[in-house]
């Protein structure tokens, strides 16, 4: 029997569900790697995916993508990446932003896998510790990727990309990164600015400088996870007794006063506002910000270190068009397309060469493109190059999420940190 039930409880959901509604504002997150293995049974019907399963699918010249909002290239009401897919490759999408959580999107789907039919999509893209993605690496309805079709994959995509890749049994590829770190006002803040102890701290003087004026993202994932890591835990091997220690520090944290209030979508405009001083957020929205004038607005990259997370493009069993599927998967390794993405949504690329593509682009398309998006960002690509939210130095000490193992270990993290939001 597998340890991740088919139908996911409703107290679990409360807890775990996180709303996504813009390409700069992901929760759910986590590491694939090193745990993914442990959640592939063996099932009927494994040639599905298969060197000789592949070899049969041809393309048909039409894709559907199901992906979060804004989070592709978009000028004019067009993606001019997907019309490029088109004249390049002969494939039409219709692009669905469809996904605004995990668990939820997977219940969506969930009665579709289970019969063995289309879903309604070739692609999806799932953040990589969610619950929603476990129960579909769980449940084996993703479809295992064609490896002689990834030849850009091979070829430009990082280290971590490729990690990711193999941990999943060739199930998952990246679609975008991001960190997860706290900001600060540097106006309003200028000391105790490099450890994430500043948020928690609740000495007299620090309570008496930040009452109120501390945000935190009320998604359990994200709250358990900080506050392992400021507690010096490594979250990807943190215990129970972590979690408890982690709970109660969360706690303390916010019965100091130091919390304003836990937010989902709206943090990042408490900050710009300078409604909060300091506040627990994503890596891209604090760019966005940047860039758009709130320039004391700054990342804080910790003695502890910044949660990484990544959205994954995968193909579920089912799928109607898993040629035209492949095909795009490679199509978005191409440095030049890749390069498009990460000066519009401003998270991670997993292409490292698409940084130079930023600052000397290819002619044609890609030149043309960015252009047209400069009009709606505003913002030269070399900036977007420089910038250590979408191409992190080394600096950064990339820390992964816990990944669950068991359902009973989702069931004890929501009953350490769900309640903490709402005073309990």
């Amino acid at each position: 029997m597998s340890e991740f039930p088919e139908n996911i409880d409703p107290a679990i959901m409360r807890g775990l569900l996180s709303p996504r509604l813009s390409r700069r504002q992901v929760l759910q997150a986590g590491a694939v790697a090193g745990a993914a293995s442990l959640l592939f049974p063996s099932a009927a019907g494994a040639a599905v995916g298969d060197a000789a399963w592949w070899k049969g699918k041809t393309k048909t010249g039409l894709l559907n993508f199901a992906n979060w909002p804004y989070y592709i290239d978009s000028y004019n009401g067009r993606h001019p990446s997907l019309d490029y897919l088109k004249t390049s490759k002969g494939i039409t999408t219709t692009y669905s932003e469809v996904i605004e959580d995990n668990p939820t999107f997977y219940q969506q789907i969930r009665p579709s896998l289970q019969s063995g039919s289309s879903i309604g999509y070739d692609i999806i893209v799932m953040t990589d510790n969610a619950v929603g993605l476990r129960y579909l690496l769980n449940g084996n309805y993703l479809t295992p990727l064609d490896d002689a079709a990834l030849v850009n994959f091979k070829k430009y995509a990082s280290t971590s990309a490729k990690a990711v890749y193999a941990n999943s049994a060739k199930r998952l590829i990246p679609w975008q990164s991001g960190m997860t770190s706290l900001a600060y006002n540097s106006s309003k803040v200028s000391t105790n600015t490099s450890s994430l102890k500043m948020a928690f701290d609740t000495s007299s003087s620090n309570v008496a400088k930040l009452r109120g004026r501390v945000g935190m993202l009320s998604d359990p994932i994200e709250l358990g996870n900080l506050a392992l890591l400021a507690l010096g835990k490594t979250p990807a091997t943190s215990t129970p007794a972590d979690w408890q220690a982690a709970a109660t520090k969360l706690r303390q944290q916010r019965d100091s006063g130091l919390v304003k209030a836990y937010y989902g979508n709206d943090i990042i405009s408490e900050l710009k506002q300078g409604n909060l001083w300091v506040g627990q957020v994503y890596s891209g929205d604090v760019f966005q910000a940047r860039i758009g004038g709130n320039k004391n607005l700054k990342l804080m990259n910790p003695t502890e270190g910044v949660l990484l997370w990544t959205d994954n493009m995968c193909i579920p069993k089912g799928a109607e068009h898993p040629r035209d599927a492949m095909t795009a998967i490679d199509f978005f390794y191409d440095p030049a397309v890749a390069a498009v993405l990460a000066y519009y949504v401003n998270y991670i690329t997993p292409v490292p060469t698409a940084k130079a593509k930023l600052t000397s682009p290819a002619a044609g398309w890609q030149t043309t493109t960015m252009t047209n998006l400069k009009k709606d960002i505003g913002v030269a690509a070399s900036l977007i190059a420089a910038a250590p939210e979408v191409f992190p130095t080394s600096a950064y000490k990339l820390k992964t999420y816990y990944a669950f193992k068991t359902q009973g270990e989702i069931d004890l993290w929501n009953e350490k940190f769900a309640g903490i939001p709402t005073g309990s």
